[in-house]
C-alpha cells in the first residue's frame, strides 16, 4: 500500500471514532504529496517529517509544530501497523500555543484592498473572487474555511441569509446579509468569467479556472501579494492575515456597544451565536487582544466628573 492509501484506512478508522479530522486530512494529503516529490511513496523518516513540518522557514514556530502534529499519531499508526516509519518524539518542535495580537483594519485598509485586486490580478475571475471574499469576511466576519465552502443554494437571495457549514464545530448556522452583500454575491454568481468555468448550480459560490472549489491555501497566498503589495504592515510588523478581518468585523461591533451605551454583554453573546462559537467564553478573546477595544470599555470605568472637579 501505498501512504495515500493508508491515510485513506487511517482517516476512516479514526473517523468511526468520532474524529472529524479536516485540517489533519489536508495535511496529510499534503505531506504525502511532498514526499512523492522526492520519490517516496511507502515510508518516510523522521528527517523528512521535520523537514516538511518546517518548510516554511519564515512561519511561526506554533505553525511548524502543528504541521508536525498532524503527523506524528499517524506515523505512530503506521509503525504499530508493521510499517517500517519511525515514532516521532513528542519532543520535537514543541511550542506553547499562542494568539498573535490581530491587525485591526481600517476603512482606509479596507478600501484599498478592495481597489487593489483589478490593479494586482490580471485575471479578471480572481480580481473579483477575491475583493468579493475579502468585502464579504469584512462584513459577515466569517471565517475564510467557511467562506470558500460556501454553495450557490446556501444563499437565500429573498430572506439575505447565509447558511454556514461549520468547519472548526459541527455547528452550521444562519448568517444575515446586508442587502448590499447579497447584491454582490448574486453579481459574482452571474460573473461572466465565473459562468465561463462551467461551475455547478450547486456548487461552490467562489470557484477556480476548473470552476472546483479553492484551497484555502490560494486564497491566502493572493491575499499575501496584496498585502504585500500595499505594506499595510509597518516595518517589522507581522504581515496582517485574512482572519484578521474576522477580528476587525468583531472589534468593531464591541467598540460600538461601548461607545454607544448598548449592553456590551447582549452583544457579546450575539456575536458567538453569528461567529460560530460553541460558548461567549470563546469570544473572550476578541476583549483583550485589541487597545482600541480595551480603551472603550475603560471609559465605562470612568466616573462622570462634576462641573469644576479637579482631573
Amino acid at each position: 500500500m501505498s501512504l495515500h492509501d493508508h491515510v485513506d484506512v487511517y482517516l476512516a478508522q479514526r473517523r468511526e471514532l468520532g474524529f472529524q479530522l479536516k485540517t489533519a486530512e489536508y495535511l496529510l494529503r499534503q505531506f504525502c504529496g511532498w514526499l512523492e516529490g522526492r520519490g517516496k511513496t511507502n515510508e518516510f523518516t523522521i528527517d523528512d517529517a521535520v523537514q516538511w513540518a518546517r518548510e516554511r522557514g519564515d512561519a511561526a514556530p506554533v505553525w511548524w509544530s502543528q504541521r508536525l502534529t498532524a503527523v506524528r499519531p499517524f506515523a505512530a499508526w503506521l509503525n504499530a501497523s508493521g510499517t517500517d516509519v519511525p515514532l516521532i518524539p513528542a519532543a520535537l518542535l514543541p511550542t506553547r500555543t499562542t494568539r498573535r495580537a490581530p491587525f485591526i483594519y481600517s476603512q482606509a485598509d479596507l478600501d484599498r484592498l478592495l481597489n487593489a485586486c483589478p490593479e494586482y490580478f490580471s485575471s479578471v475571475r480572481v480580481a473579483v473572487t477575491m475583493r468579493t471574499i475579502i468585502g464579504l469576511l469584512a462584513a459577515t466576519g466569517i471565517r475564510i474555511g467557511e467562506a470558500i465552502r460556501l454553495t450557490v443554494p446556501d444563499l437565500d437571495v429573498a430572506e439575505h441569509l447565509l447558511l454556514v457549514r461549520g468547519t472548526k464545530t459541527p455547528l452550521d448556522r444562519l448568517v444575515p446579509l446586508d442587502p448590499t452583500t447579497t447584491k454582490t454575491l448574486i453579481e459574482y454568481v452571474n460573473l461572466p468569467a465565473r459562468v465561463a468555468t462551467a461551475p455547478s448550480p450547486t456548487g461552490p459560490i467562489f470557484v477556480n479556472n476548473r470552476g472546483g472549489a479553492f484551497v484555502i491555501e490560494t486564497i491566502e497566498q493572493h491575499f499575501r501579494v496584496l498585502v504585500d503589495a500595499l505594506e499595510l504592515a509597518a516595518p517589522g510588523q507581522r504581515r496582517p492575515r485574512l482572519h484578521d478581518l474576522r477580528h476587525t468585523f468583531a472589534t468593531g461591533h464591541m467598540v460600538a456597544a461601548y461607545a454607544h451605551g448598548s449592553n456590551p454583554a447582549r452583544t457579546l453573546s450575539l456575536l458567538s451565536t453569528w461567529l460560530g462559537h460553541t460558548s461567549p467564553e470563546h469570544s473572550y478573546w476578541y476583549l483583550t487582544a485589541v487597545p482600541e477595544l480595551l480603551a472603550a470599555a475603560a471609559g465605562r470605568l470612568e466616573p462622570t466628573r462634576t462641573e469644576g472637579e479637579p482631573r
